[in-house]
């Protein structure tokens, strides 16, 4: 799980829903690689883009220790 990154989403009020509109992604597809997969590069550099842009992408990105 990308627990940093659920973390800033929850930060600035950004639902699953939300953060998947600007990507253009489904809502389902969002969380599924949020909680359980993983995201292309090209998906990851759009999040920090268009989401996070202050934040350091290896933050951002880390995977909690359970993974």
């Amino acid at each position: 799980m990308y627990t940093n990154l659920k973390e800033c989403l929850n930060k600035k009020g950004l639902s699953y829903n939300a953060a998947a509109k600007i990507l253009g992604m489904p809502e389902p597809t969002f969380r599924t690689k949020v909680q359980e997969r993983s995201f292309s590069v090209e998906e990851a550099f759009a999040i920090k883009e268009n989401l996070f842009p202050e934040l350091d992408f290896a933050y951002l990105f880390k995977r909690s220790a359970d993974q």
